[in-house]
């Protein structure tokens, strides 16, 4: 009875920190900081939750049944639990960022209000009982983001930005509604917390599998920012800090999630696994090989987060569904740390900026990488059992190949010598014998709820064909007439064009008497900033 509540309370916090913020004769101050308190609250209760499960076992809170079968319900078992952790943990540090960011700033309550609602509904959408709750709060987190992203329509670029986006989510979230509806009449309300329950609906689909996880990826794609569907990524960096931060660390997570919760449905369908495979190849390649053109901090972020986000996908079209959760949860963090800390990158008034040391040898940067790769595997496979799980073997050749970038990148920009290259190795052997220990516990830990590899799932080795073409990619940007042509229109890609200000805007910012909302669709609602 505890675990239920914990995890009903949980979802219902962040709700009712939005409607914290409409109570009237409170300072904004106030009502921000109660909010925040009460995104910890659901943080702690999730937390809770997932304890319950690691004690009892799993459970469901059902809100509506009937003749015994679940209409609305909350689902916690390791998996779910474990992502409304996450995503109630970020969404509590996002907002305790925003207090002192937004201090002051009159469209700080909407802001809060906004994210609450993306928050608790992303929080739905990791543990809905039912593909039915599941659908209706991801088209609720999609508008609530768009929303989030409308809070300043005074900054350049943010009416464009909001607009396209718009668009974009309407076009994945008509996918997905178009796919809940097949399912409904085929099929019925299905029950996620019953066992076999989506093999069963995939058998009663038959002919329209193919149909239904093709809808699916493409919502999952266009919230992921994939390809053409994620041209609406890029123009975001235009939005404030927090609003970038809960985007990448919690929004476009929402593909992989989805991807991972209906994995059964998903997998069964090999033309819908090649389909996500090739576009989130493609996009992992190009995006890595243009994030370094980027002159912008949070211009060169967006493009890492495409990258990682198309890796993610592709380890669930090879069904290492344990990696795609483990690298989920780490992006998740990371991501939300580089964005808090983007404003340190820029160089302040008066300090002279930071050149890269004389570039190392070939020969250094070659030994680097090899010493770097030898070392991370070395020190993950050296646990037993690691490399028992398909998603284990994934994630080994991930951090490889990150470490291996990484010391490239890092040997470029400073001295070569016996001692860096000591150190460097000996922290590589600490850092992968840690990350293979975490690894191993989430693997025990998540692995009895994942879904099973369907019939349409892939090859593993069609990552390393990913590789390897990113290393073309790579290889191709150094040419003179790719940078010349090619970079600048793939970087400049989705960006919106700067609007200006009206006179009009510009006198209604300036007069109080002003109305302070206006109503222009597609960006819901609009508040002019002070």
């Amino acid at each position: 009875m505890i675990g239920e509540l914990c995890l009903l309370g949980g979802v219902l916090a962040p709700l009712a920190g939005s409607a914290v913020l409409a109570v009237p004769r409170r300072t904004a101050g106030w009502r921000c900081r109660t909010a925040t308190g009460l995104a910890w609250l659901s943080t702690l209760l999730a937390f809770a939750a997932a304890v319950s499960v690691g004690l009892h076992g799993p459970f469901v809170v059902a809100l509506d049944s009937r003749h015994g079968q679940l209409v609305l319900g909350l689902w916690a078992n390791q998996l779910t639990v474990t992502l409304a952790v996450l995503v109630c943990a970020v969404g509590a540090v996002v907002q305790s960022f925003s207090l002192r960011y937004l201090q002051g700033d009159r469209t700080a309550s909407r802001f809060f209000a906004a994210a609450n609602v993306v928050v608790a509904a992303m929080a739905v959408v990791c543990t809905s009982a039912t593909v039915t709750v599941l659908v209706g709060a991801w088209v609720i987190a999609g508008v609530a983001f768009v929303m989030l992203l409308g809070c300043r329509p005074d900054l350049p670029g943010v009416r464009a930005t909001t607009r396209r986006s718009w668009w974009m989510f309407a076009a994945g979230d008509l996918a997905l509604l178009a796919a809940l509806l097949i399912m409904w009449v085929r099929a019925g309300n299905i029950d996620l917390a019953s066992s076999g329950a989506l093999q069963r609906a995939s058998g009663h689909l038959g002919a329209l599998t193919t149909v239904v996880a093709l809808l699916v990826v493409v919502a999952a794609l266009t919230r992921s920012a994939q390809g053409p569907l994620g041209r609406w990524l890029p123009g975001t960096v235009s939005a404030p800090t927090p609003a970038s931060a809960l985007l990448h660390a919690g929004v476009v997570n929402g593909g992989g999630i989805l991807l991972v919760r209906l994995g059964v449905l998903t997998g069964g369908s090999m033309l819908a696994m090649i389909g996500v495979l090739v576009v989130g190849g493609i996009t992992a390649t190009v995006a890595t090989a243009l994030m370094t053109h980027k002159a912008d901090v949070k211009g060169s972020l967006v493009f890492s987060t495409m990258s990682q986000m198309g890796f993610m996908v592709t380890e669930c079209a090879v069904g290492a569904y344990l990696a795609a959760v483990v690298h989920l949860i780490g992006h998740a963090l990371y991501k939300a740390t580089l964005f808090f800390g983007s404003g340190s990158q820029v160089p302040r008034a008066g300090q002279a900026p930071t050149v890269p040391a004389t570039a190392a040898l070939p020969l250094v940067r070659a030994t680097a990488t090899v010493a770097t790769t030898a070392a991370t595997v070395g020190a993950m496979t050296a646990i037993p059992g690691m490399l028992a799980h398909r998603g284990a073997t994934v994630l080994v050749i991930f951090a490889a190949a990150t470490a291996a970038s990484t010391s490239w990148s890092w040997s470029g920009r400073h001295p070569a010598s016996t001692r860096w290259m000591v150190l460097w190795v000996t922290s590589l052997v600490g850092a992968g014998t840690l990350y293979g220990l975490v690894l191993d516990g989430l693997e025990g830990w998540i692995s009895p709820s994942l879904a099973f590899a369907g019939s349409g799932i892939l090859s593993p080795w069609w990552l390393a064909a990913m590789a390897a073409a990113g290393v073309a990619a790579a290889g191709l940007t150094r040419l003179p007439t790719a940078r010349r042509r090619v970079i600048a229109i793939l970087v400049n890609l989705g960006t919106p064009p700067v609007q200006l200000l009206s006179d009009r805007e510009r006198e209604a910012q300036r007069c109080p008497c002003a109305p302070a909302y206006t109503f222009e669709l597609p960006a819901l609602w609009e508040e002019s900033a002070a």
